[in-house]
């Protein structure tokens, strides 16, 4: 009844994985961190169900103890794959490519190359017809593994997150810090609770992926896929919050900020290149969010709005005079052979006529900061 009773937990485990599994499969967006996760979620499911395989009760003529010693080595050796790719895919979302873990890849891999060699020494090791299954030394070099690699990705999560702090994407970070704390605990747990037999770290794991993917679509509800920064929807629910929130000594202020001439670049260069200006500016204005009191969203087309919670106006054209200045560079500007210019119009929250948050947003359209340069007047360019 024991068995059986694991055999239905690693049932639903992997009922859950395979949920998972299938909502990536027909997923059309397959950026390099989501198939590194797919990759996890498959090895999990593997591990899973070799799990299973273990615990099934055959009749006696059937069963075979030197079967169930190499599903779980094999077992073991799977478990060690899985933090591993936690670390790829960690990279991926800080860093936004391989590169670093690429650089390191010699030191970050021996453990996982040693611990490998010690499931085939095992295997190796193997005597038919030996009924006695000690496996608790392979168990205490594979938990260490993974706990490794688990410690070794949240510390680059946390280290990202605290020189980022005031970036756009820290929150994240931290979430994927903390979250992994989990299957540690859950690690531990197991160790100590060993001779009960409890399936604890399994179903941790599925439900950490699970909350994962979920906290994964609800990011990519509220992002812009192109820029990375927030999307208009959550620009929206921030407003809402932020203005609900509101006190009489606030001052909270809206910039929208618009690319020039952007639909006559689009006709002569094609969509590419105005994504790629697109890209520059959004990473042109992340880097000026100096401060927690400031939000980045990318608003329409080929719109920018950033949100501000200052004390005076001479703060707000401050800020809007050092992007002016600071965009001449030669990082945004070398990318078409034109300048790249931007109007900026603004809005305050709580003036007269301006109450909620659709008249917020509609009210940058009649106070303009920084008007449009025309195209003409600054190259010779003739869309």
């Amino acid at each position: 009844m024991h068995n059986i009773a694991l055999i239905e937990i690693g049932i639903c485990c992997s009922a859950i994985l395979l949920l998972v599994l299938y909502q990536y499969s027909i997923s059309l967006l397959q950026f390099p961190e989501e198939r590194t996760f797919k990759k996890i979620l498959i090895l999990m499911l593997a591990e899973t169900i070799l799990d299973i395989v273990g615990k099934l009760q055959f009749p006696e003529r059937f069963s075979n103890p030197d079967v169930k010693y190499v599903i779980v080595v094999f077992t073991a050796a799977l478990t060690q794959f899985i933090p591993y790719l936690w670390n790829l895919f960690i990279h991926y979302k800080i860093y936004g490519s391989a590169y670093h873990f690429r650089k390191y890849s010699i030191p970050i891999t021996i453990p996982l190359v040693m611990g490998l060699l010690y499931c085939v020494t095992r295997l190796y090791q193997l005597q038919p017809g030996h009924k006695e299954l000690n496996l608790s030394e392979l168990w205490v070099i594979t938990n260490c593994i993974s706990i490794f690699y688990i410690a070794m990705a949240s510390v680059i999560s946390l280290r990202s997150a605290h020189k980022n702090y005031t970036k756009t994407g820290w929150r994240q970070e931290q979430y994927f810090c903390w979250i992994m704390v989990i299957p540690v605990i859950a690690i531990l747990v197991q160790i100590a609770l060993q001779r009960l037999e409890i399936p604890i770290v399994t179903p941790v794991i599925t439900l950490v992926l699970l909350h994962i993917h979920i906290s994964q679509q609800n990011t990519l509800i509220t992002m812009d896929q192109l820029t990375g920064l927030n999307n208009e929807r959550r620009l929206n629910s921030y407003l809402r919050d932020k203005t609900a929130d509101l006190t009489s000594e606030q001052r909270l202020f809206l910039l929208t900020i618009t690319l020039d001439n952007m639909r006559h670049i689009r006709r002569k260069c094609g969509k590419k290149k105005t994504e790629e200006i697109l890209v520059a500016f959004a990473n042109f204005l992340r880097a000026r969010m100096t401060s927690d009191n400031m939000f980045l969203a990318h608003y329409q087309k080929y719109s920018f709005a950033i949100v501000l919670e200052k004390k005076t106006w001479n703060d707000v054209e401050s800020f809007c005079n050092m992007l002016v200045s600071t965009s001449n560079t030669p990082k945004l500007q070398g990318i078409a052979p034109w300048p790249i210019t931007f109007s900026i119009n603004y809005s305050e929250f709580g003036k007269p006529g301006v109450n909620n948050v659709i008249d917020f947003l509609d009210d940058t359209r009649n106070n303009c900061f920084k008007p449009t340069t025309s195209l003409y007047a600054k190259s010779n360019f003739n869309p």
